[in-house]
């Protein structure tokens, strides 16, 4: 009978939640730009102009986009700038299309979203997870 070491099941489930970061971030990327180019606003936001839900929209992309990037890349600094970077370029590709508009408030709620994911990745790096460390163990 085969009995898989410690260290191999680490690594198996550590490659697991490495490949789940790729994917999400895969997905994040191809969502925000999808939405931000390639898809026309909301009616109700046309009618309205565009009104704050479309912020919030640009925080909760960016904050989902750049957790997984701060748990695959360092140093995170770079890390959020290459980010803020990916939102400016995007508000400047708005420019050329028909459907959307080029905003500094929306790359201002984008800094947001990566700032509000950095201060969750540093809140979750900085408490203690030994006891739910142990719980997982025990249930795996």
């Amino acid at each position: 009978m085969l009995v898989k070491s410690p260290v191999c099941v680490s690594r198996s489930k550590s490659s697991k939640a490495t490949l789940c970061l790729w994917v999400t971030l895969a997905v994040c990327i191809g969502l925000i730009i999808q939405f931000g180019l390639f898809s026309k606003p909301p009616l109700s936001w046309l009618l309205s102009g565009l009104s704050r839900a479309d912020l919030v929209w640009h925080t909760l992309a960016f904050a989902s986009l750049a957790l997984p990037s701060f748990l695959l890349f360092r140093p995170m600094a770079k890390v959020a700038f290459s980010l803020f970077l990916l939102g400016g370029i995007l508000e400047l590709a708005q420019l050329t299309t028909v459907t959307r508009q080029a905003s500094f408030s929306d790359l201002l709620a984008d800094g947001v979203g990566i700032a509000l994911a950095a201060g969750c990745f540093l809140f979750l790096k900085r408490m203690d997870l030994s006891a739910l460390r142990l719980e997982l163990a025990k249930s795996s």
